[in-house]
């Protein structure tokens, strides 16, 4: 039997690939004062439009706890991007709406990503892209089924 080498091992290069990745795109949106799960949050919340987005829904899209989403919340209210409005059906639900402001830095930043997401994949052909996502999908789902 072969030595185990962390190295070789999948599942660690990838968590530190996206880890670099992630660092990487929260440099280039720092000079915003933003950062990608800020940008991520708006971003779904600005996709939702019509549908309302409740706290839970965004938590469960963003793969975030939601004691942590409602601190992001929290904090992205005080910033005025976004604001909770009570739901008619439900009043202890709420509905995230972006203000004019969290659309506008919404826009202004996914120039920003659009250009992270080109620099990050150039020179890959998009062949090995789609393999890459499926293989990526496939180690997730052999995973969740081990649980």
């Amino acid at each position: 039997m072969e030595k185990f080498l962390l190295e070789d091992c999948i599942a660690y290069a990838a968590c530190r690939d996206a880890r670099r990745l992630a660092d990487s795109i929260d440099r280039r949106l720092a000079p915003h004062k933003m950062t990608r799960v800020q940008w991520s949050a708006l971003y779904y919340i600005d996709l939702s439009k019509d549908k309302a987005m409740t706290q839970r829904q965004l938590a469960d899209r963003m793969g975030l706890r939601e004691p942590t989403m409602v601190r992001l919340i929290d904090r992205m209210e005080k910033n005025g991007l976004l604001r909770r409005e009570s739901s008619d059906k439900d009043r202890r639900r709420n509905h995230l709406v972006l203000t004019e402001k969290g659309r506008e830095v919404n826009v202004k930043l996914l120039q920003i990503v659009e250009a992270f997401k080109e620099d990050t994949v150039r020179g890959i052909p998009e062949k090995d892209l789609l393999t890459f996502k499926r293989v990526l999908h496939q180690m997730v789902k052999n995973v969740m089924e081990n649980r």
